[in-house]
C-alpha cells in the first residue's frame, strides 16, 4: 500500500508505575509491529499535573497507519487493558500504560494534552529528528 493511502498520527505514551519503562518498552515493541511507519521519541520523566507528587514516564510516537480512527483508538485501549489499566488501577491512582491519540490526520484531538509540557518534549523532539518527513 502507498503512503498516500495511509494516515498520520501522533499518540503520547505514559505510566506512572514502578516497572513504567518496562511497560512503555512493551508497548512501544507492540505498537511498531502494526505500523508501517513510526518513529519513537526517547522516554523522559514529568511530574503529575495533579500535584499528587507522582512520576510519570512519558514518550511520543509518530507514523502512518492504514486503520481507520476508531479501530487506531480501539487497539490503544486493548492494549492499555492489556497492560493493566483497570478500574482498580484507576482507583489506586496507577497508571500502568496510557496511550493517548492526540493528533489525527494533521488534526488535535486532544488539545489538553498537546499544549503541556508532558507532550511537548516528546513532541519537539521527534520534530528535530526530522520523524514527520515522511508525512509530506
Amino acid at each position: 500500500m502507498s503512503l498516500s493511502n495511509m494516515t498520520s498520527f501522533v499518540i503520547g505514551l505514559a505510566s506512572n508505575t514502578d516497572d513504567a519503562e518496562f511497560q512503555m518498552e512493551q508497548a512501544v515493541q507492540t505498537l511498531q509491529t502494526i505500523f508501517r511507519k513510526s518513529s519513537v521519541s526517547n522516554f523522559y520523566q514529568s511530574a503529575s499535573i495533579s500535584g499528587d507528587g507522582s512520576t510519570y514516564t512519558n514518550a511520543v510516537m509518530a507514523g502512518l497507519t492504514e486503520m481507520s480512527h476508531n479501530e487506531l483508538s480501539e487497539k490503544l485501549k486493548k492494549l492499555e487493558l492489556k497492560h493493566g489499566r483497570d478500574e482498580q488501577a484507576r482507583r489506586e491512582k496507577r497508571v500502568t500504560l496510557d496511550l493517548d491519540l492526540v493528533i489525527w490526520d494533521g488534526r488535535i484531538e486532544r488539545h489538553n494534552d498537546f499544549e503541556q509540557p508532558y507532550f511537548n518534549r516528546g513532541y519537539r523532539e521527534l520534530l528535530a529528528d526530522g520523524a514527520f518527513q515522511y508525512q509530506l
